[in-house]
Formats: structure tokens, sequence, C-alpha cells
């Protein structure tokens, strides 16, 4: 008997040291407080630097330590020294996607130019790494070199911001690396609130195709000729498209973003999607490029759209005929 009891006590004891060293070491939390959201497109954050574009397509808010905010981070770099903050337990994390204005691949660092303002004085706080270990500043020097494109045109990475967990909201600023000191800033606010994150303040940009209707011509493919009439309305882009050799005329529903990233589905009749348009304008928005594929990916094409400025709207599609 008392040999039994001796070993539930010396069981309890082992399990009393076990849970005072997880709590000791930052042991990952229950993602119960954990508050994520994914962003499609068309962004509302977006911006060039570097001759990258760089889109806000995640944010999520909850304890630092917690393993879903630790998958988001990186490998520890050996010559810094990460700690946790006792004062600042949980971490506002910011997924981007950036993008290769230059299409050639290439392994290269760069900096999004991202900081959070803390304060009237205009205090900040830089994008921080965080590992198992802790959160620790990027290396580099002069700048924060956030953005890695490893032998991609396109690449995903995490900036992370900690902070109390009664912090209400968040204002952030972009600075270009290669603007001058009197060019225009691009802000937004993000405000993690009853169990979701609001986007909110996004300052104004420079000039957009969002506002837009005017006729196009141009091919798809090698030699498909085809004539292209787009509406735009906020971030939404509508109109039709005639294909010349059919003659038939297809309708043209999707959107486009800040930076002039177009996508357009296909339709005929107006209910079914025959085709998917991926692309970008340019040239003050009379030229739009890009690639057509199939709803399912295949028969990958390029195409090519030029502003017309003569002649009027096409024909309002028929019910008849298909595309070919």
């Amino acid at each position: 008997m008392q040999r039994t009891r001796s070993s539930s006590l010396l069981w309890i004891l082992l399990v009393s040291l076990s849970i005072s060293t997880q709590a000791q070491s930052g042991s990952p939390e229950s993602s119960s407080k954990l508050i994520e959201k994914n962003l499609t497109f068309p962004f509302s954050v977006q911006w060039t630097t570097n001759g990258a574009e760089v889109s806000l397509i995640h944010v999520a808010w909850g304890p630092a330590n917690s393993s879903e905010m630790l998958s988001k981070g990186r490998p520890k770099m050996a010559q810094e020294h990460p700690a946790f903050y006792s004062d600042r337990p949980y971490v506002l994390a910011l997924g981007f996607r950036a993008k290769l204005i230059d299409v050639t691949p290439t392994t290269s660092y760069t900096t999004s130019g991202l900081i959070r303002i803390k304060d009237t004085d205009g205090n900040i706080d830089l994008p921080m790494v965080l590992t198992p270990e802790g959160f620790e500043p990027f290396s580099g020097s002069p700048g924060v070199y956030d953005i890695h494109f490893d032998q991609n045109t396109t690449t995903e990475y995490w900036d992370l911001f900690p902070a109390r967990p009664d912090q209400k909201e968040f204002l952030f600023q972009v600075f270009l690396a290669n603007a001058g000191t009197n060019d225009p800033r691009f802000s937004f606010r993000i405000v993690p609130r009853d169990g979701d994150i609001a986007i909110v303040d996004v300052s104004s940009q420079s000039k957009t195709c969002l506002d837009l209707r005017n006729d196009f011509a141009g091919t798809i493919g090698a030699s498909t000729r085809v004539k292209v009439h787009l509406v735009g309305n906020s971030a939404s882009l509508s109109g039709t498209e005639q294909y010349q050799r059919i003659g038939k005329t297809l309708w043209l529903r999707g959107s486009a973003d800040p930076l002039g990233n177009v996508v357009l589905e296909e339709r005929y009749p107006e209910d079914q999607v025959t085709g998917i348009l991926k692309g970008k304008f340019s040239n003050q928005c009379q030229l739009l490029q890009g690639y057509f594929s199939k709803p399912d990916g295949s028969r990958l094409l390029p195409f090519e759209f030029r502003q017309v400025h003569s002649g009027g709207n096409l024909h309002v599609p028929d019910q008849n005929g298909s595309q070919n």
C-alpha cells in the first residue's frame, strides 16, 4: 500500500514538472484565439516596389507561440538571438504574394518597404521573422529584405508584427525604396474585431484602369482575330468579345485590381464559361496582354488586345452558334 501511494505521488510530481517546463519554454498554444482571413482577387492592398508587384492575400491574428502562427515563420537565422516578448504575446501576420514585373526568373532579395506606424510621433515597427524560439529581426542592411525570389517569378511570404492582446488597430505605410521623399506613400489599416479582421482606409493609388469604356482589337494565339468591348466599374469588368472568323459574339465578365491585373471569364451562352483570360493593362490602359485558356486550363495561348479609337459598341450576343 505504501509503495502504491509513493508511486502515485511520484507520478503527480513528474506531471507537474512537465507542465511547468512546457509553460516556461513557451510551448505552442491552442488555436482557439486565432483569427485568419484569406483574401480573394481583386486584392485591395497592393503596391509596386523594386520591380515587383506585392499583394496582400492573407491576414492572421493570434498568440505568437501557437502552432498555426509558428507555421508561418521562417528557419532560425544563426547570427540572431530569437525571443518571445512577454509584453507582446500576440502577433499580426500579413501574408503577401510578390510577382516580378520582369518575367525572367531570378534568385534575389528585395524590400517591400512595409512598416507599421505606432503613434502620432511617427515611431515605427519593422516586420520580423518568427521562429520556434521566438521573434528576430530580418538580416540585411540597409532595410528589411523580406521578399525572396528563388529562381521563380512569384513568391509568397509572411511579415509578422508582435502586439499586445488588446491591440485595437494597426496602421501600415509603404515607403518606396526608389522614390523621393515627397512622393505619395501607400497606407492601410488592419482592425481585428468580433472574430474577424477588417482592412480599412486603403489610400488611393495612382491612375488605374478600373474606370473605362473602350473598344479593343487583337489576337488570341498566332492568328485568331477578335474584337473586344470592355466597361469598367470599380473593380468589375464586363463587355463582349467577337471572334472575327466565326462572327459570333460572347459575353465577358470579370475583375481588375488597382495594379491593372485582369481576370475575365469568356461566356457563351451567358451562363456557361467557355474560356479564361488572365492578363494586365499597360500603356495607360490602351494595351491588354496575357494568356487565354479553357476553363480546365487546357489550350493555353497568348493574347494581345490594343485599344481602337473608332467604331461603336460590338453586337449583343445571339443565342445560336458557338465559339470555335
